[in-house]
């Protein structure tokens, strides 16, 4: 599945001072209460100012999916596997005086105050579990409760990250296929589902087969709803209750889009004439938004077809293919349709890459990551974060979180580290019993390069294995 996603910009709201008891507040009536006690990440008790930064998340935001960590889906208490519906979420992000992460120190709390929406005054329960977001999962664990005062959940937290009160739901998985009219895959297509109580939708993308997968709440009737590419609705219906731990494959669903349909098509070729066999390429309209953009294999034989749509008639598009394999692309080439089907012949990919991440598990081949790749390292929080999702999954993936990085040099601590679809690594490398060193041996500005390897050894369910990483990347921000 694809996902959207939107970054949160920080924004310091108060600066407290370790010692004494003190409350950061929002102007909607977000707040935290600490008692005084911090700790850095080493677990040593901090002493000085600390900058506070809080972000509230409200269920009638309507970039509420974009700006959320994760997905609803969760651990319960007892270990069972559950999907959520939130009445409203809260970040706290805590920095020292020389820019370290805090948090609160062992064996203390804090009291968060999250407010409720007016909408779901009616329907908010009087006690509601309190879930912690874990970055190395993915997913929510439920620690604690709330309490409803006045229209606010009131609760206790004993560490920092994003927290969510939600009410749990049983699961169950729902299978979704859009076309359009002529039967071809609609791509990137938002399908919402809303359950009857609920006051905001939760949205899934569709991927190049018009193909949209996940987690929905058992036992209980959905309003589902597909959005084209110009974010009109198209379609509307009810999926009946599907019985928990079930998976059901609704029939295709067949619409007509609003806006133009463009398709794209091409062989790609080698330096050599030959056919580029294991490559991508990507499609998007000029001026439009990252949620816009295509991305497709190309076929055994280099051939690739991209289905695209536009709100606008003569829409021009840029497109970038890759050979993965070498390591080339094309650059970007500017693309004028002249017919709802173009076909640009062949095109030859053979301009060094400008940037790449060269990843080796064990014996394996080694496998070369290309554009795009999201890199970036806040000065503030000190954080390093990497990420490359290549739309060939047999390639795999990448992502990695690094804190307390100063600049140049050895660190071998990570918030989050995945080397995806290598078979290695289900759930993320664990921390525990893992000899993985990362060497930045260049940390440069926004726009400049990021060099960086990683080396050493992890255990995880599959066994013991070996990592080495390689990248040379453009630092976005």
């Amino acid at each position: 599945n694809r996902v959207n996603i939107m970054m949160i910009p920080e924004t310091l709201t108060s600066t407290v001072s370790s010692g004494a008891t003190s409350t950061v507040s929002l102007a909607d009536g977000t707040k935290v209460k600490f008692d005084g006690s911090f700790k850095d990440a080493n677990g040593n008790a901090y002493s000085g100012s600390v900058s506070v930064s809080l972000y509230h998340l409200a269920p009638s935001n309507p970039y509420l999916n974009e700006l959320m960590p994760g997905s609803f889906l969760a651990t319960s208490s007892n270990g069972s596997a559950r999907i959520m519906e939130t009445f409203g979420m809260l970040h706290v992000q805590l920095t020292g005086s020389a820019g370290q992460n805090l948090q609160i120190a062992t064996g203390h709390t804090a009291e968060i105050t999250v407010p409720v929406d007016a909408s779901q005054s009616s329907t908010s329960p009087s006690t509601i579990p309190l879930w912690a977001y874990n970055e190395n999962t993915g997913m929510w664990n439920e620690e604690g409760s709330a309490t409803k005062v006045g229209n606010t959940y009131v609760g206790t937290v004993s560490h920092f990250s994003w927290w969510n009160c939600d009410i749990q739901l049983p699961q169950a998985t729902l299978k979704v296929t859009v076309k359009n009219n002529t039967g071809q895959p609609l791509v990137n297509a938002k399908v919402t589902l809303k359950r009857n109580s609920q006051t905001y939708e939760v949205t899934g993308i569709t991927d190049n087969n018009g193909v949209v997968t996940g987690i929905i709440p058992a036992g209980e009737s959905l309003v589902l709803k597909v959005y084209d590419n110009c974010n009109s609705i198209v379609y509307t219906s009810t999926v009946a209750p599907v019985t928990a731990g079930n998976l059901y494959v609704l029939p295709d669903i067949v619409v007509t889009p609003s806006g133009t349909n463009y398709i794209i098509q091409g062989n790609l070729k080698t330096c050599t004439n030959a056919n580029v066999t294991d490559g991508f390429v990507t499609l998007k309209a000029v001026n439009g938004t990252y949620f816009q953009y295509v991305s497709v294999p190309v076929s055994s034989t280099g051939t690739f077809s991209a289905n695209i749509y536009s709100c606008n008639s003569g829409q021009q598009f840029v497109l970038e293919a890759f050979d993965t394999a070498n390591m080339r692309s094309t650059g970007e080439i500017n693309v004028t349709p002249t017919a709802a089907t173009t076909n640009l012949g062949n095109i030859t990919v053979c301009t060094g890459i400008s940037e790449f991440i060269i990843y080796k598990v064990d014996n394996q081949s080694s496998k070369n990551l290309l554009p795009p790749i999201g890199a970036e390292y806040s000065s503030s929080t000190n954080t390093m974060v990497v990420t490359c999702y290549p739309p060939n999954s047999a390639l795999g993936g990448f992502q990695m979180v690094v804190p307390n990085i100063l600049g140049m040099g050895t660190y071998n601590t990570f918030n989050y580290l995945d080397v995806i679809g290598s078979g290695s690594s289900p759930n993320g490398i664990p921390s525990l019993g893992s000899t993985l060193t990362l060497q930045i041996s260049n940390l440069g500005a926004i726009g400049q390069y990021i060099d960086f390897t990683i080396n050493g050894t992890y255990t995880n369910s599959t066994g013991n294995h070996t990592l080495s990483v390689t990248g040379h990347v453009i630092r976005d921000n």
